[in-house]
C-alpha cells in the first residue's frame, strides 16, 4: 500500500526582525521564512515545502541587551516532505546505470535502488539501456515504479533516499506517450536515394524584373525626369533632375561673326 511521506506540521518559528523591517515586519518574516524552504529540519524530520497561516504569537517583540534585532515568534502551517524507514513510495525513473537505478520522487527528491535490491530475476541490457526481467518486462527512463524506503541520507540539508523493490506486488508502469511520429520517407529504389516529402512548400523569393518609365518634363532652362522602379513588388519614385547647361549667346555671335568675315 502506498504511503504518504507529506504531512502538515504546526510549527514555532523564533525570528529576528532587523531595524529595516520595524515597519513591515511581515516583509522580514517572510525573508526568513522562505530562507528555511527546501531544506532538511531536523526538528521535524524533513524538507519544509511551504508556509501557510503565518500570524504572530504575540504582538509585540522583545529587544535583548544591546542588539538591534527585534525577537519575535511566529506561528505557522508548515508542509513537510517526511519519508520514513518502511515507507512505499512512487518515484519515476531517471537513470539507468549498470549497477543501480536512479529516480525522482515528488518530481524533486532523489533517490536509487541499487541492483541488489531490484527484483529478482533482473538483468542490465546495454542495447536497450534498461533492466531486463525475465518474464519481459522492463524498467527503462521515465517508468513509475513503487520502491520501499530502506534508508535516507541527509548532507548539506539535502536528502537522498535509498530504497527497495524487493517486495510483494510491485509495480513498474510504462508511460503510455507515444515518440513523435517521424515525416514518411519514401525509397527511389532506382536511383539508391531517400526521398523526404514535406508538408511546407519551400518559399521561394520571386524577383520581379526592373523597369524604368521616364516622363520628361522640359522648361527652358531645366528638364524634369520621373523615374519610376519596381523592385521585389515595391513601387519607388524618384524625381530626376537635370540641368540644362546654359548657352553663352556672346560667344556663338563672335563665331558666326568670324565665320563670315572669313568667307568675305
Amino acid at each position: 500500500m502506498m504511503s504518504s511521506a507529506f504531512l502538515v506540521c504546526k510549527v514555532r518559528h523564533n525570528v529576528s526582525l532587523s531595524p529595516c523591517h520595524a515597519t513591515e515586519p511581515r516583509v522580514g518574516i517572510d525573508q526568513d521564512l522562505t530562507e528555511q524552504l527546501m531544506r532538511y529540519s531536523e526538528p521535524l524530520q524533513g524538507v519544509i515545502l511551504s508556509f501557510s497561516n503565518v500570524q504572530l504569537d504575540r504582538p509585540y517583540g522583545a529587544i535583548v541587551n544591546e542588539m538591534p534585532f527585534i525577537h519575535c515568534k511566529v506561528l505557522a502551517d508548515a508542509l513537510v516532505f517526511q519519508p520514513q524507514v518502511g515507507m512505499q513510495l512512487r518515484g519515476i525513473v531517471n537513470k539507468i546505470g549498470s549497477n543501480h537505478i536512479g529516480m525522482l520522487f515528488a518530481g524533486i527528491f532523489n533517490g536509487s535502488v541499487a541492483e541488489a535490491e531490484l527484483p529478482k530475476g533482473f538483468v542490465h541490457n546495454y542495447a536497450q539501456d534498461c533492466w531486463l526481467g525475465e518474464d519481459g518486462s522492463t524498467i527503462s527512463v521515465e517508468d513509475e515504479v513503487d520502491v520501499k524506503v530502506l534508508r535516507v541520507h541527509v548532507a548539506g540539508g539535502m536528502i537522498a533516499i535509498e530504497g527497495t523493490m524487493r517486495f510483494a506486488n510491485v509495480r513498474v508502469v510504462t508511460p503510455s506517450s507515444v515518440k513523435k511520429i517521424k515525416k514518411a520517407t519514401h525509397l527511389n529504389l532506382e536511383a539508391g536515394e531517400s526521398i523526404t516529402k514535406s508538408n511546407k512548400e519551400k518559399k521561394v523569393k520571386k524577383r520581379k524584373e526592373v523597369y524604368v518609365e521616364e516622363a520628361t518634363h522640359t522648361n527652358d532652362k531645366k528638364k524634369h525626369k520621373k523615374r519610376k522602379l519596381v523592385e521585389d513588388g515595391v513601387e519607388k519614385e524618384e524625381e530626376v533632375v537635370v540641368v540644362k547647361p546654359k548657352k553663352h549667346k556672346e560667344k556663338d555671335a563672335k563665331k558666326k561673326k568670324h565665320k563670315k568675315d572669313k568667307q568675305d
